[in-house]
């Protein structure tokens, strides 16, 4: 049942899916106490993406400083805490394994309860923090100001590295997804192209792509807008990365690679030839050079009104869609209200790429022809961190979704045939849905294994 929470409840929430670790201490109000966060962009950085072993080596040098310090700026001692909540997925599973075992010591230690998280409900749920009146979240549609939080129901676009969704989200644990990327989704399209116009991408791709893009024209090459035929709401960003590639061989020269995301760690030929490439650059006269360079600045402008304008089409759809779900689920209803009583309150956009200017300035434009508010949570709160798992648990927490504190026999170590101490289970789901796929929503997933995907998330039972 559900679980009395106020000003005095305090959680602490902690993420570790991918490369970030991050933790806050938030109150039941939605007063962020104390945050903390480590990335690792210099780690990965020469291999053109995440290593999995490497980040999770680095969650295990940093989870407890990051936790210690989250705590100690919040001035709350562990024993003081409500609940602990933790990502549980999906994200890399050696990487989530840190947080998780972390949160489960923090628990059995100060018999506090424990709340799993799903990473992409927490990234949609930050925008309901009552706090982000404070941070001014709405850059684009003042409206916001007027209301505490994201109400229910919410259209969330949520655009990160791994993730592009559209989810009509009517109560915590209820979603649809209206549509998802069908390959790339737009933050790994942002890294790649980045990459392919050998930016350095140390600070991240996206952000690196956005700031060249502002100095090119964004109509100097006509790349496709991917799916304009198929009337869904699916997303797709390998085309557009494909004609991004063969414009810079054939414009630039460069040696691009048809696949920039590095798979393998394991290439030190690779990574030297890649740190070398532009080196020819140096012998070229000052003007060739700017000649050069205007070419990759209108590449990438080019790219992200591509990329953007995909974006900007499949949100629109997807605003109908739930609007007409909403509809038909009202009369359905024997008790049914006013048929406005169950529209939409909102659009969220949340998810690193949510930190992009162009990406901010779209979607507020689309919001606001279809009289919507758009919410943005602050872009320190868009990308990986403590406060939305923080808050995630929060909104469980009330509802009851909270587990006891792991037993003495469940935090044991076992041993192997050999007698030596085995690896400790963990649960995680790293394939872990946000939600039911709408009927409408009809393209094929990502990846076709299926057989270790978990059951989709869900709410409190009733």
């Amino acid at each position: 049942g559900r679980v009395p929470v106020d000003a005095r409840t305090v959680i602490l929430g902690i993420e570790t899916s991918c490369d970030d670790t991050g933790a806050a201490v938030i109150a039941g109000d939605g007063r962020v106490l104390g945050e903390a966060i480590t990335g690792q962009s210099e780690i990965h950085a020469r291999w053109g993406g995440v290593v999995p072993n490497l980040a999770r080596e680095a969650h295990e040098e940093a989870i407890d400083d990051v936790v210690r310090r989250a705590l100690a700026e919040a001035d709350v001692a562990p024993e003081q805490l409500s609940a602990v909540a933790v990502t549980v997925g999906p994200g890399l599973s050696m990487c989530l394994r840190v947080g998780v075992l972390k949160a489960q010591s923090l628990c059995h230690e100060h018999d506090v309860p424990i709340v799993p998280v799903h990473h992409m409900e927490a990234h949609a749920l930050v925008a309901r923090v009552p706090e982000l009146i404070g941070e001014k979240a709405n850059e684009t549609n003042e409206t916001n100001d007027a209301s505490p939080r994201a109400p229910f129901p919410f259209l969330a676009l949520l655009v990160s590295g791994g993730h592009n969704q559209l989810i009509l989200a009517t109560a915590i644990g209820e979603y649809r997804v209206l549509g998802g990327a069908l390959d790339d989704a737009l933050g790994e399209a942002y890294d790649k192209t980045a990459r392919l116009l050998g930016l350095d991408v140390g600070g991240g791709g996206g952000p690196a792509l956005e700031a060249l893009a502002k100095r090119g024209d964004p109509k100097a090459y006509r790349f496709p807008v991917p799916l304009r035929k198929r009337k869904d709401c699916d997303f797709s960003y390998a085309g557009l990365k494909t004609a991004v590639r063969l414009a810079v061989e054939r414009d630039l020269g460069k040696p691009a690679d048809s696949d920039a995301f590095a798979k393998e760690a394991a290439r030190d030929d690779r990574v030297s030839r890649d740190e070398t490439k532009d080196a020819p650059d140096a012998s070229l006269d000052a003007e060739e050079t700017a000649r050069r360079d205007a070419i990759r600045a209108d590449i990438a402008a080019s790219f992200q009104f591509a990329a953007v304008k995909h974006l900007e089409e499949r949100t629109c759809r997807a605003i109908a869609w739930a609007r007409t779900s909403l509809a038909e689920e009202d009369e359905k209803r024997a008790e049914a209200t006013e048929p406005s009583a169950r529209d939409l309150k909102c659009v969220v956009v949340a998810g690193g790429v949510a930190a992009n200017a162009t990406v901010r300035a779209t979607l507020g434009s689309i919001a606001s022809e279809a009289g919507l508010p758009l919410v943005l949570p602050p872009p320190r709160w868009c990308t990986d961190n403590g406060v939305m798992v923080a808050w995630a648990g929060v909104e469980r927490y009330r509802l009851g979704l909270a587990e006891e504190a792991p037993s003495a026999e469940q935090m044991a170590t076992p041993e192997d045939e050999t007698g030596r101490p085995a690896r400790r289970e963990v649960p995680l789901l790293p394939r872990w849905p946000l939600g039911t796929r709408d009927a409408r929503a009809t393209g094929d997933v990502k990846s076709s294994k299926t057989a270790r995907i978990a059951p989709p998330l869900r709410g409190a039972p009733g």
